[in-house]
C-alpha cells in the first residue's frame, strides 16, 4: 500500500497523462545504489518501488522529467562531478535535480549544487507545483 504522499504524487502524474514506468525491484534499486556509490533515502525507494520514473523521457508540462533508474546511472557516469546523483532534469538537461553525497537535502545543479529542499518528497512537491525554487 502506497503512503499518502506517494499516492498524491503518482495520481497527479497520471491525471497529467504522463507515461510512467512500472515500479522497480528492490534488487534493481540496490544495483543502482552500487553503480552510483550512493544510498538513496527511504522516500526515494518508496516511490521507485511503485514507479520507476517517467517512460521514454516523458515530462511534465513544466518540462521536468523524473528519470528511471537506468537514466540515473547513465547521467551519473556521464557527469564529471561524482558527488552529485541526479534523478530529474529540466528542459532536456538544462539543469538537474538530485542528491549530493556530502550534504543532506536535494539540490538543483547547473554548474554547482544549489540547495532546494530537505527531502525527496519536498523536491517532488516543488516540481509538481511548479515552484520558482526549482528553476
Amino acid at each position: 500500500m502506497a503512503n499518502k504522499w506517494t499516492e498524491k504524487i503518482i495520481r497527479q502524474w497520471i491525471e497529467e497523462q504522463i507515461e510512467l514506468n512500472p515500479g522497480a525491484s528492490l534488487e534493481k534499486l540496490r544495483q543502482t545504489e552500487e553503480a552510483v556509490d550512493f544510498l538513496f533515502p527511504a522516500q526515494f525507494n518508496e516511490l521507485y518501488l511503485l514507479v520507476n520514473g517517467f517512460k521514454d523521457n516523458d515530462w511534465r508540462v513544466n518540462m521536468f522529467s523524473i528519470w528511471p533508474l537506468d537514466t540515473i546511472v547513465e547521467e551519473y557516469h556521464s557527469k564529471k562531478d561524482k558527488n552529485f546523483v541526479g534523478f530529474s532534469d529540466f528542459l532536456i538537461n538544462s539543469h538537474q535535480i538530485g542528491f549530493t553525497k556530502d550534504r543532506s537535502g536535494i539540490f538543483k545543479y547547473y554548474t554547482t549544487p544549489e540547495y532546494i529542499a530537505d527531502t525527496f518528497e519536498q523536491a517532488l512537491i516543488l516540481i509538481n507545483t511548479d515552484s520558482d525554487i526549482i528553476y
